[in-house]
């Protein structure tokens, strides 16, 4: 019976790690792989939808599975800056596209892409409202 309880507890503990609830309400950093700017990537905490900033401030909704998220077409703010930056924006976002493997560990995010590329994200210590979510 012990050996049945800690199986129990220990798979529940692991699905809580990649549940909703561990992303909802958090902001987090690109730490891997480097980008030529930050970028951030954080989730509402009341509902399923996503925002972050590259050059631009992007956002939209998102559907979570049981180890995996689609990110819906983000809508995004337009503004020009250093072609460096638009280059790697445009790069980031569509190699998030499409559904990722999610999983997290701590305080890391890590989404894993079709073509196995790993994005490891990193919470950011300060609150989601400390980035604009567009409205």
């Amino acid at each position: 019976m012990d050996k049945l309880f800690c199986s129990v507890f220990a798979f529940l503990s692991l699905a809580a790690c990649t549940g909703a609830d561990a992303i909802k309400g958090n902001e987090y950093v690109l730490v891997k792989p480097p980008y030529a700017t930050e970028v951030t990537l954080g989730f509402a905490k009341d509902e399923n939808r996503y925002f972050g900033q590259v050059l631009n401030y992007y956002f939209g909704n998102y559907t979570l599975g049981a180890k995996t998220i689609k990110f819906n077409m983000p809508a995004s703010t337009k503004m020009a800056g250093p072609e460096d930056i638009m280059k790697a924006e445009d790069e980031y976002l569509k190699e998030i596209a499409g559904p990722l493997e999610i999983k997290t560990e701590g305080d890391k995010l890590i989404l894993k892409n079709k073509a196995g590329k790993e994005f490891v994200f990193e919470k950011k210590a300060s609150s989601v409202n400390s980035v604009k979510q567009p409205e």
